[in-house]
């Protein structure tokens, strides 16, 4: 009776081990991982662009324009989406601490521009967050660059 209950222990917390990495599945490959985190980064890079060229010289306080309402909107639903791909992810175990900062960026950014749009003006506390995420979400990207999930970002693609 108490080698059932020892093997059932062990197979218990076997069981748990593997769910605990994304439901037991096998983790991506490194080539895998990259090209799908090299698919986000520049659909992300897209839509970042294209609001950052219609919100040029948008103030803070100002009411948001329709036409910076729009790509705001579509990043947001990137981002909601993004950040749920990348949740799902079994990534290699040594790029999880950067995925799950990236997660935790984009939901950040996400909120902060999901409450602008609701408002329908953001504050200079909102920019401020929104630089701040924005940054954590570059830092995230050039540490998996560094350890070689992504190829090394060209010079005209710099912000």
């Amino acid at each position: 009776m108490e080698r059932l209950l020892i093997l059932a222990i062990v197979l218990l917390a076997a069981g748990l081990g593997g769910a605990a990495g994304c439901g037991g599945e096998e983790r991506l490959s490194r080539e895998e991982f990259g090209q799908r985190l090299q698919s986000i980064d520049q659909r992300g890079g897209e839509r970042w662009g294209r609001l950052a060229q219609v919100a040029a010289d948008l103030k803070p306080d100002q009411p948001l324009p329709a036409d910076v309402k729009q790509p705001m909107t579509e990043l947001v639903e990137f981002q909601r989406h993004a950040a749920a791909e990348l949740a799902e992810l079994n990534p290699p175990q040594d790029a999880e601490e950067e995925v799950e900062e990236l997660i935790a960026a984009l939901r950040d950014r996400t909120e902060i521009f999901e409450r602008a749009i609701e408002a329908g003006r953001f504050t200079r506390r909102d920019s401020d967050q929104i630089t701040e995420s924005g940054d954590r979400i570059d830092e995230a990207f050039e540490q998996l660059r560094k350890e070689g999930f992504l190829p090394e970002a060209d010079e005209h693609e710099e912000e």
